[in-house]
């Protein structure tokens, strides 16, 4: 049998500038999120991805923060609605990792590129974007918006 030990001690929000960073794509994650003005499932919570990206130096090597990579997310909804009158996040997270031709399938229903694939692969893991990043109350980091990199993304 396991023994665990008692801690006091929070994690801590990594170092990071409010600013426009290059990133790579993580992991997308699907959670469950109760509260907020707008919840629909009061007692499971609303469905929602949560998007997570490294941001890069200018280098172009992934940042760190006392030795540990340093990860920040934006959650958006899951409706993926192409006709909504305002864009969707999760609509405009697609058009910010897809190429031109990616988007054009997705949009014509076609699905899109296995985001637990690396990009080598065909998939969406490691793809480049820009990220703008700002630092809550809290001062953990956050994602405000994400566009495609400079040039789009390459490929088909």
């Amino acid at each position: 049998m396991a023994q665990y030990a008692a801690t006091s001690k929070a994690a801590e929000a990594p170092e990071i500038e409010e600013a426009m960073y290059d990133g790579v794509l993580v992991r997308v994650e699907s959670k469950r999120v109760k509260g907020g003005l707008y919840t629909k499932d009061t007692e499971n919570g609303d469905q929602k991805l949560e998007w997570t990206f490294n941001p890069l130096d200018e280098q172009g090597e992934v940042m760190y923060d006392k030795g540990e990579p340093i990860e920040v997310s934006k959650l958006t909804g899951v409706g993926f609605n192409i006709a909504s009158k305002t864009v969707p996040q999760e609509v405009r997270m697609l058009k910010a990792l897809l190429t031109k031709a990616e988007f054009a399938a997705f949009e014509a229903g076609e699905g899109t590129p296995d985001d637990a694939i690396p990009a080598a692969e065909g998939g969406l893991l490691g793809r480049r974007v820009q990220l703008e990043v700002f630092v809550k109350e809290s001062g953990w980091p956050g994602v405000g918006n994400v566009v495609a990199p400079r040039g789009g993304q390459k490929g088909k």
